[in-house]
């Protein structure tokens, strides 16, 4: 009998244990496999990817040929070998209706160039070639599926057995025992977690953001829904008022609640006054207008002040004429808690922008990271202390208002516009409430978009094809230390190419939004690098430039016809060498119309500065407050952003030089020390 419980609790026992298993593989299984349901975000996503994966494997055809050719291990049978092993993806390419699938394949592929890889490299870095199959493993993770980098582990799991058993010579420069074969898998299995977790992350928050805003945005709509039904039952304040803007007696009681009790001879802009001041001015001066007669009653009642905050509710007035023969005796006012659909609507322009965001980084997340740096620095600034200096803060907040506009943060870029207007209207510096705003509105996207970049990106240096074949050949063919040294040096600078290119998609942007058309940008670098820490002051401010470009010197496309001119406009950007000179250029030229110099002149003249010859005028197209528009914009019109670039200019010793022709454009260039460009460390022979 004791026998029998025994084996009976051994076997309850096994059964708890087979099924804790089963339940520990079904989550690995539900981690590793996506799921079915597949976003046309992701479907865009991984459509994009395959696309540039498969252009990135066809370039292994001439950099294995190029290896092989060094190696003496068969340029012509690289070239076999590799274009042999793309045969398979490019059909699956062609074929493949699932992206994921493809996704997958193409981690099967990458293995396999590994493997070529390392054949080809065979000599004394041939165990470093090993290093590209963590390369490409890490790489996969952009596609976010961890199935892809599970079949690519498998892959090269087997590579390297069966290879070492028969082709040895293929994977390892010396005679490796099998236990060395166990110390890659063990790297292999490393890495794949981490990199499986990393993927799967990316998934989750990044591929699935769409998933994601569609289920808050429905939560928003939910809540607003819900909020309405309350506010259409019990939730609205009615009031009467007369014409002499007494209130009755009789009230909703919520209205009490909101904004508090009343007296008998209380007038409604008193009552409104004592809650927010500026809304009871507003009401009693259109009120009168509405006593007065003199406009349509609708139009007079469309001047009362529709919307009132006090501290973080938002109130909306709606007003219903009570009439006795034709003449308005009373007034009804509806008063509304809106505070949920102002937090809707905000929730959904942030969204907006979190997508639009999103779009950014993934074209150009080195740009998007340089003007989120230099922002949050700016930000920092102006917060950090009581200013006195109006003209330095204007510049500040000019310069976050342009760059946000051109990354897509427009909720930031209407508050420095707004806060704007109030200093110069005012002529003062932003209030304590306007900058806490400002600030608030930083905060909140800093955390949306610290979610977007995780973690902050570590100190690397990234390498490009060109790159690292220019320094393999430049080592095997024993180049001097000095030539070296500068190429390794140039790997952490900035080519001009890449920072004239991004100001190129920004000017076209910027041109259809101004609506000046699809305008033609030309950019000529001469291969030409800078370190970008120190001039990032100085591109922060140079954007200023190009609206400016942009906005004042091309014209509309009407324009430029009307004045016998090629519709869309040109836009020249050049960087290069005055050997003569010594000096560092960059130069931008528009065929606009040319700088208006009596406007210059009739501006100078205005706000006391000198005038009268050409060099004096030139002088003022860089003052403060001086702008050739007679419209401000949230795009330009403010007569800041020269002044600031010239002075990021001058902080590198440069200078800047401007010449137009009425008719033709203008041309700018910027010169500065060519010695400013990067530093090269000396070499002691």
């Amino acid at each position: 009998m004791e026998h029998t419980i025994t084996e009976q609790a051994e076997q309850a026992e096994n059964a708890q244990h087979a099924s804790q298993r089963k339940n520990v593989f079904a989550r690995l299984l539900a981690y590793l496999m996506l799921s079915k349901n597949v976003s046309d975000f992701e479907e865009n996503y991984l459509r994009k990817m395959n696309k540039i994966a498969l252009i990135f494997f066809y370039w292994h055809v001439p950099v294995f040929a190029l290896i092989a050719y060094f190696n003496s291990t068969g340029a012509l049978l690289a070239i076999v070998l590799t274009s042999a092993t793309l045969v398979g993806p490019s059909i699956a390419y062609r074929t493949f209706e699932s992206q994921r699938a493809l996704a997958a394949t193409f981690g099967f592929t990458a293995m396999c160039m590994g493997g070529l890889l390392v054949h080809f490299g065979q000599g004394p870095v041939q165990i470093e070639m090993h290093f590209y199959f963590f390369s490409l493993l890490a790489m996969l993770a952009l596609f976010g599926n961890p199935m892809a980098i599970v079949v690519a582990a498998v892959t090269v799991a087997l590579h390297h057995l069966v290879f070492w058993i028969f082709l040895p010579a293929s994977v390892f420069n010396y005679d490796a025992p099998i236990w060395v074969v166990l110390v890659h898998a063990a790297f292999v299995v490393l890495e794949t977690c981490a990199v499986c977790y990393i993927a799967r992350n990316f998934f989750d928050n990044v591929i699935g953001l769409e998933k994601i805003v569609r289920a808050r945005t429905k939560e928003v709509q939910q809540r607003n829904n819900d909020m309405r039904l309350v506010l259409n039952n019990v939730g609205q304040g009615f009031l009467t008022m007369d014409m002499q803007g007494h209130l009755a007696e009789e009230h909703s009681a919520i209205v009490d609640d909101w904004l508090g009790a009343y007296g008998a001879n209380d007038t409604f802009w008193d009552f409104v006054g004592r809650s927010n001041t500026e809304a009871g001015v507003w009401f009693e001066l259109g009120w009168e207008s509405v006593c007065d007669g003199m406009l349509p009653l609708e139009l007079s009642l469309d001047q009362l002040p529709k919307k009132m905050t006090i501290e973080s509710k938002h109130y909306r007035f709606d007003y219903t004429p009570i009439l006795k023969d034709d003449e308005i005796e009373k007034l009804l006012i509806v008063i509304s808690d809106i505070t949920s659909i102002v937090a809707r609507e905000q929730a959904e322009t942030e969204q907006r922008e979190t997508l639009v965001v999103f779009e950014k980084i993934l074209a150009d997340k080195a740009g998007f990271l340089e003007f989120y740096a230099e922002a949050n620095r700016i930000v920092a600034a102006i917060t950090s202390e009581s200013w006195t200096d109006l003209g330095m803060i204007k510049r500040l907040i000019h310069t976050l208002k342009g760059n946000c506009g051109i990354f897509g943060l427009t909720t930031v870029a209407t508050l420095c516009h707004a806060i704007e207007d109030h200093m110069n209207d005012e002529e003062r510096p932003p209030s304590k409430d306007e900058i806490a705003t400002l600030s608030g509105r930083w905060e909140r996207l800093c955390r949306t978009l610290n979610q977007l970049l995780g973690e902050e990106t570590k100190n690397v240096v990234e390498l490009r094809d060109e790159d690292y074949d220019a320094i393999l050949k430049a080592v095997l063919e024993e180049t001097p230390k000095q030539e070296l040294t500068r190429m390794i040096t140039d790997w952490k600078l900035e080519p001009t190419e890449v920072r004239l290119q991004r100001i190129a998609e920004q000017a076209r942007a910027l041109a259809l939004r101004m609506n000046k058309g699809d305008i033609q940008v030309n950019v000529e670098p001469e291969a030409l690098r800078l370190d970008p820490e120190r001039f990032t002051d100085f591109w922060a401010a140079f954007i200023h430039v190009i609206r400016n470009a942009v906005d004042h010197g091309l014209e509309s496309p009407d324009e430029r016809t009307e004045r016998d001119k090629p519709e869309n406009g040109r836009l020249d950007l050049r960087t290069y060498i005055d050997t003569e000179r010594d000096e560092f250029v960059l130069e931008v030229q528009d065929d606009g119309g040319g700088i208006d110099w009596q406007a210059v002149q009739a501006t100078a003249q205005e706000r006391g500065l000198p005038y009268e010859t050409q060099e004096d005028l030139k002088e003022a197209l860089f003052a403060d407050g001086i702008s050739t528009k007679q419209e401000v914009t949230d795009m330009s019109g403010r007569g800041v952003g020269l002044g600031a670039v010239r002075k990021a200019c001058q902080a590198l010793g440069g200078r800047v030089m401007v010449e137009t022709k009425e008719g033709e454009g203008t041309e700018m260039q910027f010169r500065f020390p060519a010695e400013v460009m990067a530093d090269y460390p000396e070499i002691t022979i």
